[in-house]
C-alpha cells in the first residue's frame, strides 16, 4: 500500500503511516538527541496565542518557514512531540498521554485561551485536547487531519509485517511521495527516519482505534480545516472527502482547500498556508 500525493481520495490512514514501528534499539544511528524535555519555541508579539503542533515523523522545525508571517499579530508556540526532533520521549507514548502532555505544556506556559494548530496526527491531538478541554481553546484549525482513523484490520495487519520485515524501505516509500517537491519529501524521510521508533509504533499503534466522530456534535469550538490537494484532491468535492474523513456529524464545518499542494503545505506554500490561519483567526475574533 503505498501512499502518493496525487492519489484520489487518499485515507487518512495513509497520513498515519508517514513512519512506525522499528525493532527494539534499532533506531537510526545518526536520530537527533532526544534527552531534553519538551521545549517551548516562542516568536511574534500581541495578545492573541497560537500553538503549532507538528505531525508524526516531523518535528517543531517545520514550521520554521511558516511562522515568520504570523508572528507580526500572534504570539506563537511550536510544541514539539515526545521522540520527535530534540524532545525526549515519553515511557509509553500514545496519543492520550501525548494529549496529557500537552496540557502539562500549555499550564507550564501560562497559556491563555489559544488557537490550536494540529497537522497531521498534531491535528488528532489538537482535536482530541480541544474536545477535553472546550472551555481552555480559542479555535481548532486541523491540517491534513481528521477525526477517525480509516484502517481496517487487514491494513493494520499488513502494514505491521512491512514495518517488522523491511521497515526502511516502508517507511521511505510512504515519505517519499507525500509532495511535489523532491526536496520536501527528502526532508520528511529524513525527519522520520531521526524519530524515536518506540514512539513511532506506540503513537501509531495507539491511533488505530482514535475515533471522535460522536464527540463532533456536541463540540462548540470554531473549527478550520485546512486540506492539501493530497487529502482533497477534488475541487468542488471537499465535503463529500470530508465526510469520508469523519466530519459528517460537525455541527458546523468551515474548510479551505489548498491547491497543487502535497501533505506538507507548511514547506509548500508557508505564506499562503499562514494567510489562511491569519484571516480565519481574525473574522472569528470579529464576529
Amino acid at each position: 500500500m503505498i501512499c502518493t500525493w496525487a492519489r484520489r481520495a487518499p485515507a487518512l490512514f495513509c497520513l498515519l503511516l508517514l513512519a512506525a514501528v522499528r525493532p527494539a534499539g534499532a533506531a537510526a544511528a545518526d536520530r537527533a538527541d532526544t534527552t531534553g524535555s519538551a521545549p517551548a519555541w516562542i516568536e511574534g508579539r500581541g495578545e492573541n496565542e497560537i500553538v503549532l503542533i507538528h505531525g508524526l515523523g516531523a518535528n517543531a522545525s517545520i514550521w520554521d518557514d511558516l511562522y515568520p508571517f504570523l508572528s507580526g499579530s500572534f504570539r506563537v508556540y511550536r510544541y514539539e512531540l515526545h521522540g520527535h526532533g530534540s524532545t525526549a520521549p515519553l515511557p509509553h507514548a500514545t496519543v492520550a498521554a501525548e494529549v496529557a502532555a500537552l496540557r502539562e505544556w500549555i499550564v507550564a506556559q501560562d497559556l491563555v485561551y489559544p488557537t490550536l494548530v494540529g497537522h497531521g496526527l498534531g491535528g488528532m491531538i489538537a482535536m482530541q485536547y480541544t474536545f477535553d478541554h472546550p472551555a481552555d481553546v480559542q479555535r481548532l484549525i486541523m491540517i491534513d487531519a481528521g477525526p477517525r482513523q480509516l484502517a481496517d484490520q487487514q491494513q493494520k495487519v499488513e502494514v505491521a509485517t512491512r514495518l517488522v520485515e523491511e521497515y526502511d524501505r516502508f517507511v521511505a516509500s510512504q515519505f517519499i511521495n507525500l509532495s511535489p517537491l523532491p526536496e520536501v519529501n527528502e526532508r520528511a524521510v529524513d525527519m522520520a527516519l531521526r524519530t524515536d521508533s518506540t514512539t513511532f509504533a506506540s503513537l501509531l499503534l495507539s491511533s488505530f482505534d482514535w475515533d471522535l466522530t460522536e464527540e463532533l456534535p456536541r463540540q462548540s469550538v470554531p473549527m478550520l480545516v485546512i486540506g492539501s490537494q493530497f487529502y482533497l484532491p477534488e475541487e468542488g468535492s471537499e465535503r463529500q472527502y470530508l465526510e469520508q474523513y469523519g466530519f459528517g456529524a460537525a455541527r458546523v464545518l468551515n474548510f479551505k482547500r489548498i491547491a497543487q499542494t502535497g501533505h506538507y503545505l507548511m514547506l509548500e506554500k508557508p505564506a499562503y498556508l499562514a494567510s489562511v490561519i491569519a484571516v480565519w483567526v481574525r473574522q472569528e475574533e470579529l464576529e
